[in-house]
């Protein structure tokens, strides 16, 4: 099982990670977009990634905005895992012309 970061660390790991914030409970980001077709893109774009790594964040989506919640649920709080996702996330959220 992995370990749960100490509040150092994940503050650490946040300093470095562009809008992301939270706790060692969770950490997340609200994507824009042009339109609620831009978020189904993203989400869709999300939805490949965590099923190639088997590691899922939770999705909510509000017409142009995305926000995505990312916690470890079997370790109890936020891992490496929840960081390496966010890094491989940001670069998703290209806004696609429709």
């Amino acid at each position: 099982m992995a370990d749960v970061l100490n509040p150092d660390a994940l503050h650490h790991e946040l300093d470095r990670l562009e809008g992301w914030q939270g706790t060692t409970s969770g950490i997340g980001k609200t994507f824009t977009f042009a339109d609620f077709n831009g978020s189904v893109k993203f989400v869709n774009r999300v939805a490949r990634l965590a099923d190639t790594l088997n590691h899922h964040p939770d999705v909510a989506i509000s017409w142009n905005r995305v926000t995505l919640t990312l916690v470890t649920h079997s370790a109890g709080g936020v891992t490496q895992a929840d960081i390496e996702l966010a890094r491989q996330l940001d670069p998703l959220a290209i806004d696609e012309p429709s």
